[in-house]
């Protein structure tokens, strides 16, 4: 029973976090037009952030396996080109490996 338990504990969980993070994407959406200053807008983006990474933890990754993982895909969009000029992707790869080394 206790482990029947902890699984249904572990799936309200994980259901929270995804409705936290939807809640933050659409208030993200709606600071591009209310925000004059930046702050609600940046403070959305912390929060996307932060529930991404407590999702990933939920679902079996530790915060290095996404980190890693991000610098592949960040590897491989540099790779791709599609949006070479656009997105700044080799910068946000060095800033993420030298997050690694501190």
């Amino acid at each position: 029973m206790k482990n029947n338990l902890e699984i249904a504990k572990n799936i309200m969980s994980i259901e929270n976090l995804k409705i936290n993070l939807l809640g933050k994407v659409y208030s993200l959406f709606k600071a591009f037009n209310e925000d004059e200053d930046g702050e609600i807008l940046i403070d959305n983006l912390c929060d996307i952030l932060i529930f991404t990474y407590l999702l990933g933890e939920k679902l079996g990754y530790d915060f290095q396996e996404i980190d890693e993982a991000l610098q592949k895909k960040l590897k491989l969009q540099i790779i791709d080109k599609n949006f070479e000029g656009e997105y700044n992707f080799s910068e946000l790869q060095r800033y993420i490996k030298g997050r690694k080394q501190e």
